[in-house]
């Protein structure tokens, strides 16, 4: 992730991503050009509203048939007047509630012409009332609710509002793809590349071949160094095998050239551990990793015969012991401590082997000086050498237990060093994957 999330709730879920900021400023943009444009229309059109207009109908209507109601023959022309120019059903009931007679545009039929009409018109006062007019619209709608304007213009804005979220969402897609493609580059997917398809023009387009091309040279980068260290490491490798063997061959009985050859075989040996631990570093950096199920117990011994040692200083403690790890990888981490210990702890007086709530663990005891409170704090980090090992100016860079570090790291396990009641260090490498 870029950022980890802050703030909660509705403003959170809003303010995470661009279109969802452009969509609601689109909305409130869309609303607020609603209000005012009705606000300047009610200001510019200071008219009579519709029910002002229906009550005013209402009153004219009612004079009309209270001058001609004791009049059947002209009542009954009225209302077929009045029904045929407005278009409407007109029901005429004497105060009992009897139908006198329904009048339409069509003409007049004996049926009432609706259930509810729009208006009950009470022709003349009590105790004199005549009846009631009916006044049905059915097939126009109601004038006193006024025109569907509201309505419509809902649904307008409705509409403005989804086609606001499709624009949001059509110009931010290319900052999603960037998104995704520095995030991917982020995490080492040199490989993932932005696919702007009809959006490959203008600003975007640039940027979007900007980082393609950036992601591409660090990929043939990357893989250029990758592939210069494993030749280089090689290339080491071979003159110093050779080496070693004429070296064997040029001894003789000659204590001085004994020695003297030694010497140079162990400077040899402290090459060749350096260009492993440069090929276990390079396989990290280029998570070069291979996992399988290991055996706790097995790679113990085998770590022992490789360093030369005793395999009775191994201690395994329980049958659970099996996780998921790189050989290669894990087989350093425990020749690096042990290495460790036989330069700068005097000698190996254990290898313990055990799991906890860290994983399968691994921890290496010696009987040297133990460490102190500087070393115990910069143990595992790079190029750092204690006291002890300046003064006896013993050879190594001081990669060795950072190296171990970062195996268990990448293993989702950790490393720890401590001083022994007993005398001496103990330094420890814990493996947290579990073999299922």
């Amino acid at each position: 992730m870029l950022e980890r999330r802050r703030g909660w709730g509705v403003w959170w879920f809003i303010r995470a991503k661009l279109h969802r900021r452009l969509f609601v400023s689109y909305a409130a943009s869309i609303l607020v050009t609603v209000v005012i444009a009705g606000a300047v229309t009610n200001v510019l059109h200071r008219g009579p509203t519709w029910r002002d207009e229906a009550a005013r109908v209402e009153t004219f209507v009612t004079g009309r048939f209270e001058s001609a109601w004791i009049f059947p023959a002209q009542r009954d022309e009225l209302a077929r007047s009045l029904a045929r120019d407005l278009d409407v059903d007109i029901t005429l009931s004497d105060p009992d509630g009897r139908a006198l007679g329904t009048f339409t545009p069509a003409g007049p039929r004996a049926a009432p012409a609706c259930e509810r009409p729009a208006w009950n018109l009470s022709i003349g006062r009590a105790p004199q009332r005549m009846g009631t007019v009916r006044v049905c619209i059915d097939r126009h709608g109601d004038p006193r609710a006024g025109h569907p304007t509201w309505a419509a213009l809902a649904a307008v804005v409705v509409v403005l509002w989804i086609f606001a979220g499709f624009m949001a969402r059509r110009l931010t897609r290319p900052l999603s793809e960037l998104v995704r493609v520095v995030q991917d580059i982020g995490a080492g997917r040199l490989a993932s590349r932005m696919q702007l398809g009809r959006h490959d023009a203008g600003e975007l387009g640039a940027i979007a071949h900007a980082v393609n091309d950036m992601a591409a040279r660090i990929e043939r980068q990357i893989e250029d160094q990758k592939n210069l260290l494993a030749a280089v490491s090689h290339e080491i490798r071979s003159p110093l095998a050779r080496l070693r063997f004429l070296m064997e061959t040029l001894r003789d009985d000659d204590p001085a050239r004994g020695r003297t050859l030694d010497d140079v075989d162990r400077e040899m040996e402290g090459i060749d551990v350096l260009v492993g631990d440069l090929l276990a570093t390079s396989r990290l950096d280029f998570e070069a990793t291979k996992r399988v199920s290991l055996d706790a117990a097995e790679v113990a011994v085998r770590a022992m015969e490789r360093a030369g040692l005793d395999v009775t200083l191994c201690t395994v403690e329980g049958d659970d012991l099996r996780f998921e790890g790189d050989a290669t990888l894990v087989a350093t981490a425990l020749a690096n401590l042990l290495s460790n210990a036989r330069k700068h702890g005097g000698s190996v007086v254990a290898l313990r082997v055990w799991r906890d709530a860290r994983g399968v663990c691994f921890a290496v005891d010696d009987d040297g000086e133990g460490f102190s409170d500087e070393a115990l704090q910069k143990a595992f980090e790079p190029f750092y050498r204690g006291d002890a090992a300046r003064r006896s100016n013993r050879a190594g860079v001081g990669l060795g237990l950072a190296l171990v570090r970062r195996i268990a790291e990448v293993h989702g396990g950790t490393v720890w060093a401590e001083n022994r009641e007993q005398g001496g260090a103990r330094v420890g490498v814990a493996f947290g994957m579990r073999s299922v």
